[in-house]
C-alpha cells in the first residue's frame, strides 16, 4: 500500500476488485435465496410473489447468516 502523509491509502482498482468480488458473492446469496426461500414456507395464494428488484436505484443489503438451529428458522419465518 502506498502512504502519503502518514495516512494509508488504499489502490483504488483493488478496492474495485473487491467490491466486484462482493457484489458478484451478494447476488449469488439473492439467487440461492430466491430457491429456498419457497421450500422453507408456505406457499399461500394472499402471499405477494418475490419480484426482481429495481437495480436503478440506491440499494440497501442486508446480509445475515443462516440460522445455527430449526428454532431459530421458526423464529425468522415467523418475523417476516
Amino acid at each position: 500500500m502506498a502512504e502519503s502523509g502518514g495516512l494509508g491509502m488504499k489502490n483504488v482498482y483493488e478496492v474495485l476488485r473487491q467490491k466486484e468480488m462482493d457484489l458478484t458473492r451478494v447476488r449469488q446469496e439473492v439467487e440461492a435465496l430466491r430457491y429456498v426461500a419457497p421450500l422453507l414456507s408456505e406457499q399461500r395464494e394472499d402471499q405477494p410473489q418475490i419480484s426482481e428488484p429495481n437495480l436503478g436505484g440506491p440499494m440497501r443489503i442486508v446480509v445475515a447468516e443462516a440460522p445455527a438451529s430449526p428454532a431459530e428458522l421458526e423464529a425468522l419465518k415467523r418475523r417476516a
